[in-house]
């Protein structure tokens, strides 16, 4: 009777783990599905967020968007200075005072004294030290004259910079800006 209690004892632990090993194999399944599903759709979800950022992306560092808020601050910022300032519109040239044209110019303007380091670059991303996205110039009427305030809104290895030119002979030589205001609001529509 104790070996017959035994073999049931043993038999039925052997139906139960059986059971158990079962739903195990069943869970163990139905996890692997989920997991799958779930990899599935994270898959297609990554997919259409790579497409639908890679379709938004844009490479360039600077764009329209940023050009008309730079020219909406310009149109505030220049009264303040008791200034106005004329944009190239990056067809037509821009005229100085002193006869320069610029975007052309630029292959004769010096930066800091030193040549060939500055050129027009409206994506911010050319072959120059400083590609410049955005000129403004205010000629000015007091004397001396000729005399001029021309601003370069340039990306630096790709960070943000505005050089000035107040040069009204010799060659045309321009220089980071000292303005802090002017300098800040262009590095926070550059990285908008």
């Amino acid at each position: 009777m104790k070996k017959l209690i035994g073999v049931l004892a043993i038999a039925g632990l052997s139906v139960a783990l059986a059971g158990c090993g079962n739903q195990n194999t069943q869970s163990s399944s139905n996890t692997a599905k989920t997991n799958s599903e779930a990899s599935s759709n994270q898959s297609t979800t990554t997919t259409n967020n790579t497409s639908s950022s890679e379709s938004h992306h844009d490479s360039s560092l600077w764009n329209n968007q940023k050009n008309e808020q730079l020219a909406s601050f310009m149109q505030k910022w220049g009264p303040t200075m008791h200034q106005s300032y004329e944009q190239y519109d990056g067809q037509n040239e821009l005229k100085v005072s002193t006869g320069i044209t610029y975007p052309d110019g630029l292959s004769k303007e010096l930066v800091e004294g030193q040549s060939g380091l500055i050129g027009w670059a409206p994506s911010g991303k050319g072959d120059y030290e400083y590609n410049v996205v955005a000129i403004y110039n205010h000629d000015g009427t007091e004397p001396p004259l000729p005399n001029r305030i021309t601003y370069f809104f340039a990306f630096h290895n790709g960070k943000p910079v505005v050089l000035v030119d107040q040069s009204n002979n010799g060659d045309p030589d321009c220089h980071p800006t000292t303005n802090t205001d002017l300098e800040s609001n262009f590095e926070r529509i550059a990285n908008q």
